[in-house]
């Protein structure tokens, strides 16, 4: 504790080892040579101004400038928050980056499923009619979506570009491939939860 607080403090002042001196094996010598009537010298001054030169180790953040700086911070994310509430309360599914309302359902898929159940019992297939109002509006519908027939249908834009890319070799027939459904992945190996699983053994049935 002794050497700490004397002969080390020295090194981390203005004109020790660590701060404006070189570490070669010369000037460490001078300085190592010099150090005990440096610090007489020091101590001699210190007691004659009535101060002490001190060092403390701590962390940055623990700085008092620090510190004021982050309560200044704080405060003013506090009074942003407190007039632009991010996260406010309502009843519709919102993009918390654009603010854009979504008129989707998707959350309610069982509900609404299990309500056209409902109207289905007792029904036959040639009195069935299934209404707009009784579908499951996706997630993708708040972002890309197309009116046809005065119908509102979501595109998935990834979809829409492979179909283009893969018709693109074809721009007479272009119409025609669009009419049918192409799948975003081969059927042969996924399938809705990821790639499909077969069995070893099943490979050797094929040879």
């Amino acid at each position: 504790m002794v050497i700490e607080q004397s002969m080390v403090k020295a090194m981390k002042t203005d004109g020790g080892i660590a701060r404006g001196r070189s570490t070669k094996e010369s000037v460490i010598s001078k300085w190592v040579y010099s150090m005990h009537a440096m610090n007489t010298v020091c101590e001699r001054l210190e007691d004659l101004a009535n101060v002490r030169m001190d060092t403390t180790e701590q962390h940055v953040d623990a700085s008092d400038l620090r510190v004021k700086k982050d309560t200044k911070d704080i405060r003013k994310l506090l009074e942003r928050f407190s007039t632009h509430d991010p996260f406010p309360e309502v009843d519709k599914i919102i993009y918390i980056s654009s603010g854009v309302v979504g008129e989707i359902n998707c959350y309610k898929a069982r509900v609404v499923g299990l309500n056209s159940m409902t109207k289905l019992t007792g029904l036959t297939f040639n009195n069935i009619k299934l209404k707009r109002a009784d579908k499951v509006v996706p997630l993708l519908a708040m972002s890309s979506i197309i009116k046809v027939h005065d119908e509102k249908v979501p595109i998935d834009p990834v979809l829409l570009f492979q179909r283009m890319s893969i018709t693109a070799a074809f721009q007479d027939e272009i119409e025609k491939y669009f009419k049918y459904e192409l799948a975003p992945y081969p059927l042969s190996l996924f399938d809705e939860i990821g790639i499909r699983k077969t069995q070893k053994s099943a490979i050797y049935d094929c040879f």
